[in-house]
């Protein structure tokens, strides 16, 4: 039950019926999705750790509104710590590492061709998407770099979600991280850090489409 209602409310954010900053009423979206408090609560904590929603004290739930500045400078940040990532899993991913790092390409690949271009979709793409980050953090042996990346990328959720849902409709990242990834399974130092920066510096320039896209949504709310 909570997972149903969290990919509902969850696919209302991400297709813009439920508007950036509006506030999340618990017994109306209780009503609408025929469920108790419980199974709602549930699911919306687990959109406020996923940067969906922002929740305050004595208020509730509101719908998160889109920083594009403040992305940006965590981006910037991103770029640093997946170039230093990548790098250092040429020297210290083992060949488990590697096979983990193949698997989720594959997964990747898979989805592409069966995907049917839903916001769940798009939810499972960026899963992947963002678990091989981790798994190439994981495969430096340094534990102070998961961590940090771990601490940026949570930030970085709502854009990342509304990047894949909105601007790379074509699924472009497929291709970037397999070149990060097969790098990486070559240890080439270099290759894997051009790969990496590339990465970043293309959700960079989606941000700027993100933004009209969501100034464009706004006015017409």
């Amino acid at each position: 039950m909570r997972e149903s209602t969290y990919s509902q409310l969850k696919d209302l954010i991400l297709s813009g019926q439920l508007r950036p900053s509006e506030r999340l009423s618990e017994i109306t979206l209780a009503k609408r999705f025929g469920v108790s408090r419980t199974p709602l609560r549930e699911a919306l904590m687990k959109l406020e750790e996923e940067g969906l929603i922002v929740g305050q004290r004595n208020f509730g739930y509101t719908v998160t509104d889109l920083d594009v500045t403040k992305f940006c400078n965590l981006l910037v940040v991103r770029e640093a710590l997946d170039v230093c990532a990548a790098e250092l899993a040429c020297e210290m991913a083992s060949e488990e590492d590697l096979d983990r790092l193949r698997g989720v390409i594959a997964q990747m690949v898979e989805l592409k061709e069966t995907t049917n271009e839903t916001p769940s979709d798009a939810a499972r793409n960026l899963d992947l998407g963002l678990y091989i980050h981790r798994v190439i953090a994981e495969s430096t042996r340094n534990e102070a770099l998961v961590r940090v990346t771990d601490q940026v990328y949570q930030q970085l959720r709502l854009a990342l979600w509304l990047e894949v849902l909105w601007v790379d409709l074509e699924h472009t990242d497929l291709d970037e991280h397999r070149a990060i990834a097969d790098a990486i399974c070559a240890r080439d130092r270099q290759a894997a850090a051009n790969a990496a920066r590339a990465h970043v510096q293309s959700s960079l320039k989606n941000m700027s489409k993100l933004q009209r896209i969501w100034a464009h949504r706004r006015a017409a709310d």
